[in-house]
C-alpha cells in the first residue's frame, strides 16, 4: 500500500474556523430579535416602543367614533357642519365626561362603552409589559397612557367650545373632564399591569406584597356583589313584569321600544352599581326620587325598561337583603384567611373602588336633577361592612389556630406510678444538691408529717435505735483500747527491770498512806 492510499498518511481534518457573523453551510442563521423583543434605550427608543401602545387603540376608537357620527348625522338628516361637535361629544361620553346640548346637561353617562375602552387599553398595556420592562419603560408607558387621552379630551373640549357659537352646545367643566378621563385610563393602566408587575414594584420599594392579594380580594368582593345585584334585578323583572308590559304598550312595539332597550343595556352597569348601593344600606337618587331598602319615593321617570324594574314601594322584608351583602363579604374573606392588617387593607381598597365607581355614575340627569349614589355614605358603608366582618373573621381564625396548636388534654387522668425504693431509684443530682443546701427541708418535713401509713416514721425510728445500739459498743471498745494501752506499758517495764518495779511500788504505797510518810 502506497503512502497516498494509506489511511495513516492522510492528514486529519482541522475544525473550520468561523468568522464573526458567519454561518456554516446547511445551518440556518439564528433569528434576529424583533423590535418588540429588543430592550429600548434612551427616551427616543422608549417613545418609539411604548407610544404606539396607546396611540393605536385611541386612534382606532376615534375612527370608530367618526364613523358613528357620520352614520348618526346621515340617519337623522343633520348637516355635516355638526360633525366635529358630534365626534367631540362621543369622545367625552366614552370617557364619562358630562356633555350639554340644548340647555340640558347629562352627567350620568353609560358605563358599558367606557368599560370596553378600559378593556382595550388594559389589554394593550398587558402585552407591552408581560415580558420585561424597566422603571424607565414603565414611566414612559404610564405617561403615554395618561397624556394621550388628556390631549384628546382637551381637543374635544375646544371643539365643543367652538361649536357652541353655531349650535346649542357647550363645553364641559374642565375639572370634571380631566378627573374622569384620568380615572378611566388609570384604571386601564392598573388592570393592564397585572399582578406580577405590581408585586415587583412593591418588592422594589420594600412594600408588603400582600397588598396585591388585598386588592384582588376587594375586586372579588365587588364582583360577587355585582352578581348578587344581577340576581336581584332578575327577581324584580319577574315580579314586576306588569310594569314592563305597560311600558311596551306605550311604545307599541315600534322602534322606540328597541331604542329604549338599547339605552337600558348601555346603562346596565350603572344599574348594577345602584343595586349594590342599596344592598350596602345606602341610597340611590334619581333627581327627587330616592331608592333604599327602607323606603322608596318615586317621581315621574323616563320610560326605560331599566327604570321600570324599580318597585313602587319597599317591602317590609326588604331589609333582609342586607344578609346578601354580609354573606358575600364573609364568603370571600373566609377563603383567604387574612390577618387584621390585611383585612383593613382589603376594606380600604374596597371603599376606594366603591368611591370611584360612585363618582363616575353620579351627575346631572337633565331636568330630573342630580342622580346617582350617595358617594361618601356608600363608600363608608362598604368600608364598614368589609372591615367589620373581616376583622371578626380574622380574630376567630386566630383563636381557632391557637386552639389547634395547643395539645389536647386526655379525657381520663393517667394512673400514678408506684413509688420506688430510694435505694434502687436514687434522686436526681439537682434534687440532692437542693436537699444538701437545705432549700427544700420544709417540704421533706411536711411530707413526713403527712404520711398516713407511718412507714417512714417507723423506718426513721428503727434507724435511730440501731445507731444508738451501735454507738455504745464503739465507745466501750475505745475505752478498752485506751485501758489496754495504759496497762501494757507498766507490764513491759516490770518485765524488763524488776528492781525498779519494786521501788515504784514502795513509793506508791507511801503516797497512798500519809501516816506512814509521817
Amino acid at each position: 500500500m502506497s503512502k497516498k492510499t494509506s489511511p495513516q498518511s492522510r492528514p486529519g481534518r482541522r475544525p473550520r474556523r468561523m468568522r464573526a457573523g458567519g454561518t456554516t453551510a446547511g445551518r440556518a442563521a439564528a433569528p434576529r430579535p424583533t423590535p418588540e423583543q429588543q430592550a429600548p434605550t434612551g427616551l427616543r427608543g422608549r417613545l418609539r416602543r411604548y407610544l404606539p401602545v396607546v396611540l393605536v387603540p385611541n386612534g382606532v376608537v376615534v375612527l370608530v367614533l367618526i364613523v358613528l357620527a357620520l352614520a348618526g348625522l346621515l340617519f337623522t338628516g343633520t348637516s355635516l357642519a355638526a360633525l366635529p361637535a358630534t365626534i367631540a361629544q362621543l369622545w367625552l361620553i366614552l370617557n364619562l365626561v358630562p356633555v350639554s346640548a340644548g340647555g340640558i346637561v347629562l352627567g350620568v353617562l353609560p358605563l358599558l362603552p367606557a368599560m370596553g375602552l378600559v378593556a382595550l387599553i388594559a389589554r394593550r398595556v398587558h402585552v407591552a409589559v408581560r415580558d420585561r420592562v424597566s422603571m424607565a419603560d414603565l414611566l414612559v408607558l404610564a405617561l403615554s397612557v395618561v397624556v394621550v387621552p388628556l390631549v384628546l379630551t382637551f381637543i374635544a373640549t375646544g371643539m365643543m367650545w367652538d361649536a357652541g357659537r353655531v349650535f346649542d352646545v357647550g363645553p364641559p367643566p374642565v375639572g370634571q373632564a380631566v378627573a374622569r378621563t384620568l380615572l378611566v385610563h388609570l384604571l386601564a393602566l392598573a388592570i393592564g399591569m397585572g399582578g406580577r408587575l405590581w408585586r415587583a414594584l412593591l418588592r422594589r420599594y420594600s412594600a408588603p406584597e400582600w397588598l396585591v392579594d388585598a386588592a384582588a380580594t376587594a375586586v372579588r368582593i365587588l364582583l360577587l356583589l355585582s352578581a348578587a345585584a344581577l340576581v336581584v334585578m332578575l327577581v324584580l323583572l319577574f315580579t314586576g313584569w306588569s310594569r314592563q308590559a305597560e311600558l311596551a304598550a306605550i311604545y307599541a312595539g315600534g322602534p322606540g321600544m328597541v331604542g329604549s332597550s338599547l339605552i337600558s343595556l348601555l346603562y346596565l352597569p350603572n344599574a348594577v352599581i345602584g343595586v349594590i348601593t342599596v344592598l350596602l344600606g345606602s341610597e340611590f337618587h334619581l333627581g327627587a326620587a330616592s331608592i333604599s331598602l327602607y323606603a322608596i319615593d318615586l317621581t315621574a321617570l323616563p320610560p326605560l325598561p331599566l327604570l321600570a324594574l324599580i318597585p313602587a314601594w319597599a317591602h317590609p322584608w326588604s331589609i333582609t337583603l342586607l344578609l346578601v351583602t354580609s354573606i358575600a363579604v364573609a364568603y370571600v374573606l373566609s377563603n383567604v384567611r387574612f390577618n387584621v392588617r390585611q383585612t383593613l387593607a382589603t376594606s380600604a381598597v374596597t371603599a376606594v373602588l366603591v368611591l370611584i365607581f360612585s363618582y363616575l355614575t353620579w351627575g346631572e340627569i337633565g331636568h330630573l336633577g342630580t342622580g346617582g349614589p350617595m358617594i361618601w355614605l356608600t363608600a363608608g358603608l362598604a368600608l364598614a361592612w368589609t372591615a367589620g366582618i373581616g376583622v371578626a373573621a380574622a380574630l376567630l381564625g386566630r383563636l381557632a389556630d391557637r386552639r389547634a396548636a395547643k395539645p389536647a388534654k386526655p379525657a381520663v387522668a393517667p394512673e400514678t406510678e408506684p413509688e420506688t425504693d430510694p435505694e434502687t431509684d436514687p434522686e436526681p443530682e439537682d434534687t440532692i444538691e437542693k436537699i444538701v443546701d437545705g432549700e427544700i427541708v420544709e417540704d421533706e418535713e411536711v411530707e413526713a408529717e403527712g404520711d398516713l401509713t407511718g412507714e417512714g416514721a417507723a423506718e426513721e425510728a428503727e434507724e435511730e435505735v440501731t445507731e444508738e445500739l451501735t454507738a455504745e459498743p464503739k465507745e466501750e471498745a475505745a475505752e478498752e483500747e485506751t485501758a489496754e494501752e495504759l496497762t501494757e506499758e507498766p507490764e513491759e517495764e516490770t518485765a524488763d527491770d524488776p528492781e525498779e518495779a519494786a521501788e515504784s511500788q514502795e513509793d506508791n504505797g507511801k503516797a497512798e498512806d500519809p501516816e506512814r510518810r509521817d
